[in-house]
């Protein structure tokens, strides 16, 4: 009897032991996988967050096709003069421009969710030579080499690679900013901009991050003949404005 209680006491210190190092080694597993996160994940989304903001620019600028920029017609412009001729103000048509930031938010949000899903067929502008189309289709809209977190040229490229996708939250924000410079002796040079903004979610493993991003597009370009207000200093507004109204004054 004696021997058996000596045998089943031996085990149980051998079980003991084993117990012991399998929960040392999961603490020590969970603390250097935190401690390479709070090391290493931010560099690598800083670099995701670098690729969706050119993947975004890219969907937007080219979203704004010649289809979007039919609807700014001739007369978006309406211009007012007083008895001698002069320009007194510069509207916008309220229709026009409406119409179009209507068309700008719908086609950009449209593309940014396809791009999402990986539904990319139907996004002309996305070409096998420029992307990796078969990552896309995944919803992958790039690849970040685990090698980054080196910081080292040489071994940046190496190392598993760490896929990224994004993901639009809320809606697309569109709106019309102009800047009007000098043009010549006695004219005015309008710039017309659509500026548009959007809110994304960058997603690698473990770790998202929301991103704002916002990107003006020149749409529009205008002379206008006639007294350039004095108000423009050297050439610009003295504040950016985001109404639909210019007006510009007389003596």
């Amino acid at each position: 009897m004696k021997k058996i209680k000596l045998r089943s006491h031996k085990k149980l210190k051998i079980s003991s032991k084993i117990s012991i190092i399998i929960v040392i080694i999961i603490i020590c597993t969970y603390l250097l996988l935190t401690y390479c996160g709070n090391k290493f994940l931010p560099m690598i989304m800083s670099q995701a967050e670098i690729d969706c903001k050119k993947m975004a620019i890219v969907i937007i600028k080219n979203s704004i096709n010649d289809d979007v920029l039919s609807t700014l017609e001739a007369d978006m412009y309406d211009v007012i003069q007083n008895s001698s001729g002069e320009i007194q103000t510069i509207d916008f048509n309220p229709v026009v421009v409406n119409r179009f930031l209507t068309k700008t938010t719908s086609i950009v949000s449209e593309n940014l969710k396809k791009l999402e899903k990986g539904e990319i067929d139907d996004i002309s502008f996305i070409s096998s030579e420029d992307y990796n189309i078969k990552n896309l289709k995944n919803g992958v809209i790039s690849e970040i080499p685990m090698g980054i977190i080196t910081n080292n040229v040489l071994l940046s490229n190496i190392g598993p690679k760490i896929p990224v996708k994004l993901n639009l939250i809320g809606n697309v924000v569109s709106s019309i900013e102009t800047n009007v410079s000098n043009y010549g002796i006695n004219s005015a040079l309008i710039e017309v901009f659509a500026k548009v903004e959007v809110t994304e979610e960058v997603i690698i493993p473990f770790q998202t991050k929301q991103v704002k991003i916002i990107n003006n597009i020149p749409v529009a370009i205008k002379v206008i003949n006639g007294k350039v207000p004095e108000y423009y200093g050297n050439g610009r507004l003295n504040e950016s404005s985001n109404i639909l109204s210019i007006p510009i004054e007389s003596d």
